[in-house]
């Protein structure tokens, strides 16, 4: 076993160590990104999420992109907000992962932007297309239309702009054939154009296992309702199915018109599975939860689910509906809050928390007045008190105590060949006008000197003699720059180095420079809608190469905000979710980084924000 091997340990190897090595039972880990390396093998198959962290403002939206090593792919990704907000984007943008997140608290808050990636290449399921829709707008699942006695109760579900939204409340997108889910991408949208929209955040992101298959993983997506029961009074002949017989409020608020977009993110795997952890949140409170995988598979995705106790009752058990309080999870992360970038996966976390007031009575409980079996009249309210002294309780649903989170993680193994990172490049030599190159050393010469030409065969270099050296050269001598034997000049009697255009000096090196930068898209002066996704592109090169960089690692965009600069997005060009920032104009720079130089330059232009959130 050759010292190269002990080296990818990083630590003294004794020889009772080396001993159990060369027997093949010691494993150790790996730098970050390599995987984990054994003794007598290379890299192994190792999952590691690459981390970015950003500032959200208050009442304002944020984005932050966490990009893979080039000999890793990003598998997916998930977001962690620290403080309050919930995310309303999580996506891939080329091979890195965008999360956005919202703040509706009047302090700043962090959002930080995971990519889970491994170091081989899996095969994904390729083009993929943006499917069903989530809205948040939701009706009772169990809601009559035919008011008693006859006759029609018309609202929204029946009449205006979001009949066909509130059909959509949840979506499962499905991955065909062999290819496994391991989640699902979802951005942010409207229902209805030219209304404001707030956003909501989801209740469930989460995998569960096939019914058909329970080795494959199903995604699914709800989003939490935004809907407000009326509470107007109507007439009813009877209390009779008065649960079931509702009233949505019209006009809706702007969280009504609010929806998501979805697509799963399919993956060719093997051996998959789905593992769950299931604890109590609460009311009022948060819980954190991570779940694991079985050995010998690697944690590939994940989510969480926020079900609601009164939703999973008897049919007259009542909708948690948008004036009950948020029931969400901000975290949605393959790794623990705080945990740098770069260390592996072992658990998927979830953090939920739970917004209700324990012990209140549901905001849309339901209530009849002057009404029994006898009389057969009254009116329905849908409110948490009496009207009067003899209003009749049908329905009181109080707030639990607490509610359940749960956390899942998609377990697979991954057929494909481990990656390893690039050997770093020698950093080039700059060529100094008064030194002469510095001599490679030749094979043969084990303390680096170049041997001396052979006096048999003058006209050619001997074996482990530097190309450049020459009969004109007396051994041991430096050649003269400019002259015929310094480096850079073709000699006759061998290959030699390639000759520079002109032979009057020696060979100099342009100095690199910041790259070349400029914006496309949007023009000088035009204007983004904000909460929407729009275009960008620009063009940066590097100099005096002129390379062109794309790379999303090494390219942003970004808005100058009241409150600093706001991430918008990465990559030279792409759409892009706008954040929340109030009308007005700001300047929007493009920003490009040479990886091998580390300059960067930029580019800014002023731009116009406008629409409406709310």
């Amino acid at each position: 076993m050759g010292s190269g091997v002990f080296a990818k340990l990083g630590s003294a190897i004794t020889v009772k160590t080396a001993a159990v090595a060369a027997a093949g039972a010691l494993v150790v880990s790996g730098a970050v990104g390599a995987g984990v390396w054994a003794l007598g093998g290379g890299p192994h198959l190792a999952v590691v999420q690459r981390s970015v962290s950003v500032p959200v403002a208050a009442g304002g939206e944020q984005s932050a992109v966490a990009a893979c090593q080039s000999h890793e792919k990003a598998l997916g990704g998930g977001y962690a907000v620290t403080g309050t907000g919930f995310a309303t984007s999580s996506l891939f943008v080329g091979d890195a992962w965008l999360a956005a997140a919202y703040n509706p608290d009047a302090v700043p808050a962090t959002l930080t932007s995971y990519a889970l990636c491994v170091n081989a290449k899996p095969e994904f399921r390729a083009g993929a297309a943006w499917s069903e829709q989530v809205h948040a707008f939701q009706d009772r699942g169990n809601k009559m239309l035919g008011a008693s006695g006859g006759g029609t109760i018309h609202d929204l579900t029946t009449d205006g702009p979001f009949v066909d939204a509130a059909k959509h409340g949840s979506a499962s997108p499905s991955c065909p054939g062999d290819f496994t889910s391991l989640g699902t991408e979802f951005r942010s949208g409207r229902t209805v154009t030219g209304r404001g929209v707030a956003p909501v955040p989801l209740d469930s992101l989460t995998t569960k296992s096939a019914y058909t298959d329970p080795a494959k993983s199903v995604p699914y997506v709800r989003l939490n309702p935004g809907t407000r029961l009326s509470g107007a009074v109507f007439p009813v002949r009877t209390s009779e199915f008065i649960t079931h017989q509702t009233r949505i409020e019209d006009p809706q608020p702007a969280e009504a018109n609010y929806a998501v977009s979805v697509r799963p993110i399919c993956v060719r795997l093997a051996s998959v599975s789905v593992a769950t952890v299931r604890v109590a949140v609460a009311a009022g409170g948060s819980a954190d939860a991570a779940v694991s995988c079985p050995k010998g598979k690697l944690v590939v995705g994940g989510g969480f689910q926020f079900p609601a106790l009164n939703e999973t009752g008897g049919s007259d058990a009542p909708t948690r509906f948008f004036g009950d309080g948020w029931l969400y999870a901000p975290s949605d992360a393959p790794a623990a809050s705080g945990e740098p970038s770069g260390h592996r996966v072992t658990a998927w976390h979830v953090s939920g928390r739970n917004q209700q007031k324990a012990g209140l009575d549901y905001h849309n409980s339901v209530w009849i007045e002057h009404s029994d079996r006898e009389t057969l009249t009254g009116n329905g309210y849908f409110d948490t008190h009496r009207r009067g002294p003899d209003d009749q309780e049908l329905n009181v649903s109080p707030v639990p105590d607490s509610q359940e989170l749960v956390a899942t993680a998609v377990c697979a193994t991954i057929d494909a060949e481990p990656t390893e990172p690039a050997k770093a490049p020698v950093p080039p030599t700059v060529a100094r006008p008064e030194l002469p190159r510095a001599l490679d050393p030749g094979p043969g010469t084990p303390d680096g000197k170049a041997s001396e030409p052979s006096s048999s065969s003058p006209s050619a270099p001997a074996p482990g003699a530097s190309p450049s050296t020459s009969p004109s050269a007396a051994p041991g001598t430096t050649p003269l720059p400019g002259g015929p034997d310094s480096p850079g000049t073709a000699t006759q009697g061998g290959p030699g180095r390639p000759g520079t255009p002109s032979q009057s000096g020696p060979p100099t090196r342009q100095q690199p420079q910041a790259p070349a930068v400029g914006i496309q898209q949007p023009s000088a002066g035009g204007q983004l809608r904000r909460g929407c996704e729009e275009s960008f592109a620009a063009t940066a090169r590097t100099r005096p190469d002129d390379r062109p960089l794309t790379d999303p690692r090494y390219t942003s965009w970004r808005i100058a905000g009241p409150n600093g600069p706001v991430t918008v997005g990465a990559g030279a060009s792409g759409r892009f979710l706008v954040p929340l920032l109030p009308d007005g104009t700001y300047k929007l720079v493009f920003t490009a980084t040479d990886p091998a130089a580390g300059l960067t330059g930029s580019a800014e232009i002023s731009v116009r924000i406008v629409g409406c959130i709310r």
